[in-house]
């Protein structure tokens, strides 16, 4: 038998609206707070712009491999995961990937954080290998930056709950469970 401990319904609480305006300002002020340093630690002689085609197709990439890197902890998981893919646009897949049954709250947590951390190290990491292109490997981690805005605010939420906590999605959000002893 478990019990919520918190509910967290990102619509009452953050809001579609806001979410995007907070992530969007977390993109321009990351890209702002990065290109500068990156500039001045990477010196080349010069910047590129040619693989105009590369920057542009990482930047459809990212968000694809973005869910990918979320899915990848919990796949062992099974058929507790649902998953629907859906194209916006015509052009940008939106992926859903939802567990339907409480996991615990360090796996949450390890799927939620593995895009940022990897993803993140990765584009740094171009940028000591090609540093004539640093202007654009920092614009595509100043965007995925924005793209884990809202992870960050789920585990800022669920690093605060008890250690032997679980984690339940729903369709607002994810609600924290705990055992109770009978």
């Amino acid at each position: 038998m478990m019990n919520c401990w918190k509910t967290i319904n990102f619509t009452k609480q953050y809001g579609s609206q806001r979410l995007f305006i907070l992530s969007s300002l977390t993109m321009l002020a990351t890209f702002i707070l990065a290109y500068v340093p990156a500039t001045y630690l990477f010196v080349p002689e010069s910047f590129y712009d040619n693989y105009f085609i590369f920057f542009a197709a990482g930047l459809w990439f990212i968000y694809p491999l973005h869910k990918l890197l979320h899915y990848l902890p919990i796949a062992h998981l099974g058929k507790i995961i649902k998953k629907h893919i859906t194209f916006r646009y015509g052009l940008m897949p939106v992926i859903n990937i939802r567990i339907t049954e409480p996991i615990s709250k360090w796996l949450f947590l390890t799927a939620t954080l593995a895009p940022t951390l990897v993803i993140n190290s990765l584009l740094l990491a171009a940028c000591f290998i090609y540093p004539h292109y640093v202007h654009y490997l920092i614009i595509l981690f100043a965007y995925h930056a924005g793209i884990s805005f809202s992870d960050m605010v789920c585990v800022k939420n669920v690093l605060t709950a008890p250690n032997h906590s679980y984690i339940e999605e729903n369709e607002d959000g994810f609600e924290i469970l705990l055992h109770t002893h009978q």
